[in-house]
């Protein structure tokens, strides 16, 4: 296993982490059995860095991750969870947090604490609720040692809140299609630059990225055999301020190529590199709709999300992953009318800047998508 160091900090974490939000569930219920076969392998193999959050699975995640934990010794692994404020409605719920998790959990302490998921909005909470003094005062109790965040914004917020605090590591989204939203490559260089150890997540797109057509992959072929998925992670773990990988590894198959790839880990060559710039235009090319998401199109008369829709088609496109199809729609109509419901009056039309014949699209995304329940 490749193992990196956190610059001066005495911290040696394995290049691949186990990130443990996607675990697969019966009945509503973590599969235990699947689940800890799963720990007892990556632990075996070397993954010492296990992420979890108590939002995860339900609420249920935090609990299972402390079971399978905790057959291990404790100062053989490092356990990251999150304050998680979108689950919190005032200053006095947090206060508790942090005990609740490590009775979740089974320890004494967390080695890795981040303010979940931090965009605008929960930028205001934490200046309001004095978020900052509450968790260094943990920190000093010994609860948690390291404070970080994970993010999901635009830069110019990104770099509002690194601004905010000194601290001591940072969880982002990036990966080869990603260079280029929310905190982009420009935040992972902000952080390499203050010697900010990173963690990433999605390396490989929620699994997007291990999943799209041979075709679109035929770069990578002529090079190699290797998965996909392997060449999304090679990709991340090529820059150097990286520390650890975040990968939801819900399957055996998936965790054992992913070993595979970072227990003799290789960096990208120039040659592989370019292989990697060829695959990113093929995904880029594969969209279905020209769709920009300028949003002139809206309101719909009848209540459809017409951007939201065609994202969901050109993700479709680009990556074949029927079950992020899936997860994406079922959000989607939540909050708005199914396609179906199309009267074709045509005023989408009149004001789309691409002249796109939203109707006419609408109806092949039905055609082409099947296996979704319109």
């Amino acid at each position: 296993m490749e193992y990196r160091s956190w610059y001066e900090r005495n911290i040696k974490t394995s290049l691949l982490g186990f990130g443990a939000m996607r675990l697969k569930t019966v009945n509503g219920e973590i599969d235990e059995a699947k689940g800890l076969a799963l720990f007892d392998y990556a632990y075996k193999h070397g993954i010492n860095y296990y992420d979890t959050a108590m939002p995860y699975t339900e609420g249920k995640n935090e609990t299972f991750v402390g079971k399978a934990l905790k057959r291990y010794p404790r100062d053989s692994f490092y356990l990251a969870s999150k304050l998680s404020l979108g689950m919190l409605n005032s200053q006095e719920e947090v206060l508790g947090f942090i005990d609740r998790q490590l009775e979740n959990l089974q320890t004494s302490y967390l080695d890795m604490y981040l303010l979940h998921a931090l965009n605008k909005e929960r930028v205001k909470l934490i200046k309001e609720w004095d978020i900052l003094t509450i968790v260094k005062r943990w920190q000093q109790e010994g609860k948690i040692r390291n404070i970080g965040f994970s993010f999901h914004d635009d830069y110019e917020t990104f770099t509002e809140i690194l601004a905010m605090n000194d601290w001591d590591f940072c969880q982002i989204q990036l990966n080869y299609m990603d260079t280029d939203i929310q905190q982009g490559i420009k935040g992972y260089e902000d952080l390499v630059e203050r010697k900010i150890p990173v963690v990433i997540m999605e390396p490989i797109k929620g699994g997007k990225l291990a999943t799209f057509s041979s075709s679109i992959a035929e770069p990578f072929r002529r090079l190699s055999s290797a998965s996909n998925a392997s060449w999304a992670l090679r990709w991340v773990g090529s820059l150097p301020g990286v520390k650890v990988m975040l990968s939801g590894m819900n399957e055996m198959e998936q965790l054992v190529d992913n070993l595979a790839t970072c227990s003799s880990f290789q960096a990208l060559t120039s040659l592989e590199y370019q292989a990697v710039k060829e695959v990113k235009a093929r995904l880029e090319k594969a969209i279905k709709v020209d769709c920009t998401n300028c949003r002139y199109c809206m309101p719909c008369t009848v209540g459809i999300d017409i951007p939201g829709n065609f994202r969901i088609f050109n993700s479709f496109g680009m990556y074949n992953n029927e079950s992020d199809a899936h997860w994406q729609f079922n959000n989607l109509i939540r909050h708005s009318t199914s396609l179906t419901s199309c009267i074709e009056c045509g005023k989408c039309v009149e004001e789309c800047p691409q002249h796109i014949q939203i109707p006419d699209e609408l109806k092949r995304m039905k055609r082409e998508m099947t296996f979704l329940q319109f």
